[in-house]
């Protein structure tokens, strides 16, 4: 399910428009950053992350979630407003990725195929009213990541193909 908060303005709506509607997100997350040895900078090393999170849409809308730091698949609430937002509840703690930019686009289509992104868990109940809010008190202790999906340019099969 997409909540698309009225506060969101339409860019912040389109800016997302590719993932929030995706049937496949995935994403990688780290504790810490790298630090390239030449120039210092931070960097998040594909293949070295410390947790994924595999989120897909059913075909009923709703979106669950598979984390490498849990057993079992997890329903997830999608929340669009400046920013998207995948919040999980486990119990009294919410598990909550928020994708935030786009850091490298398609060439072909201009789409955003990379996107920033944190993963948070804590125990504040406000995310379910004010996730922006929310994210960007707490984006400091997040863990940096980033999600990509897939299905840019190609179709899901039918669920009855030609000929059968």
């Amino acid at each position: 399910m997409v909540v698309l908060p009225a506060i969101a303005a339409a860019d912040d709506i389109q800016r997302f428009a590719q993932v929030a509607g995706s049937p496949h997100v995935h994403c990688a997350f780290y504790r810490d950053y790298h630090i390239d040895p030449l120039t210092g900078d931070h960097l998040l090393v594909e293949g070295r992350s410390n947790s994924l999170t595999h989120y897909q849409r059913q075909r009923d809308g709703r979106v669950r979630s598979v984390d490498t730091r849990r057993a079992g698949a997890g329903e997830v609430r999608v929340v669009q407003g400046r920013y998207l937002h995948y919040i999980e509840r486990s119990g009294a703690m919410f598990v909550v990725t928020t994708i935030y930019a786009c850091l490298a686009r398609d060439a072909q289509s201009g789409y955003c195929i990379n996107y920033g992104a944190v993963n948070a868990r804590h125990f504040d109940l406000r995310v379910l009213r004010e996730p922006d809010r929310v994210y960007e008190e707490l984006q400091a202790q997040a863990e940096p990541g980033f999600c990509d999906h897939s299905f840019i340019h190609l179709r899901e099969a039918a669920a009855n193909p030609v000929g059968r």
